[in-house]
């Protein structure tokens, strides 16, 4: 690829947004972190130049800023150039996220400790889960959770049935009628179970929200195969950061297929904003003690 270079192009926060006659670098200025900006123009490459692939980067003029082309469009994400960080300043609302985040961390502090002591006593392997996820953009990070999982097993059970639910126009269910979730996993340790049905387990990504990789409401963090089985229209699921619970999980939680919850990571999206937000972490507390979509 030849050097960046600086390029002609409309921005747009959504494939469909109308083009600005705004020069790029002042819309630059006033995009959100949490907005993906598209590229819906950009200049040919030049005779006998390589084609750009669908994961290419490419550095334009804008402070701060890295694209990446995803499918046919451009998204921005986290990364490095000239050895600085490119990880978004903090909004106010991440900023007072992270601050309700080491708060309940310190509340529920003693409950933390006894389910690490638990864990560790119940199974062999370490305390903590951590798997690399996509966040803000497609960025990665890494997930924390409480282990709920045998320390060493396989993932091609779980791998298929994903599979089966995005690829296949059946009604897949994962063992047990109208629930999308593997039944009986045998994966799962003695404690697992309770920590999964009571969401325990996910405690640990409140330190996620401290670092901002994270939000308290969000679309479910995925794994980067999860993602590479997703429709087109899924996409703007990641226009926004990963969340500690959502509209999937207040919406049916276990009882809804990935396509179901595909769909409601994108509505979340398109009408996110604090209030609704608020609604969604209310309806959380009564979803985790509901029984009959926990598994």
């Amino acid at each position: 690829m030849t050097a960046p270079q600086a390029v002609d192009a409309t921005l747009s926060t959504t494939p469909d947004a109308a083009p600005s006659d705004a020069p790029s670098d002042a819309l630059a200025d006033t995009s959100s972190d949490d907005a993906t900006v598209v590229i819906s123009s950009l200049p040919q490459p030049a005779s006998g130049a390589a084609e750009l692939t669908d994961d290419a980067t490419v550095e334009i003029p804008m402070p701060q800023r890295v694209l990446r082309k995803v499918g046919s469009g451009w998204g921005l994400i986290q990364g490095h150039r000239e050895g600085r960080s490119l990880i978004p300043r903090r909004s106010l609302r991440q900023f007072v996220e992270a601050l309700v985040a080491l708060a309940i961390l310190a509340v529920l502090s003693p409950v933390l400790i006894a389910v690490a002591l638990a864990v560790k006593w119940t199974s062999e392997g370490p305390v903590l889960f951590r798997q690399e996820r996509l966040g803000l953009h497609r960025s990665t990070f890494k997930i924390i959770k409480f282990r709920t999982m045998s320390n060493k097993n396989s993932d091609a059970q779980h791998r298929e049935f994903v599979k089966k639910m995005l690829t296949s126009d059946d009604d897949v269910d994962g063992g047990e009628q109208g629930v999308y979730k593997l039944v009986n996993d045998p994966r799962i340790t003695p404690i697992g179970g309770f920590l999964r049905r009571t969401s325990i387990d996910e405690l640990p990504q409140l330190w996620n929200v401290v670092r901002g990789e994270m939000s308290l409401v969000g679309p479910r963090p995925v794994l980067a195969w999860e993602a590479d089985l997703f429709p087109p229209e899924a996409e703007r699921r990641f226009a926004c950061r990963p969340g500690m619970t959502g509209l999937w999980q207040v919406s049916g939680r276990s009882t809804l297929d990935f396509k179901a919850a595909l769909e409601l990571d994108v509505k979340y999206v398109e009408k996110k904003s604090v209030w609704y937000d608020i609604s969604i972490l209310w309806r959380t507390v009564g979803v985790v003690f509901n029984r009959s979509v926990a598994r």
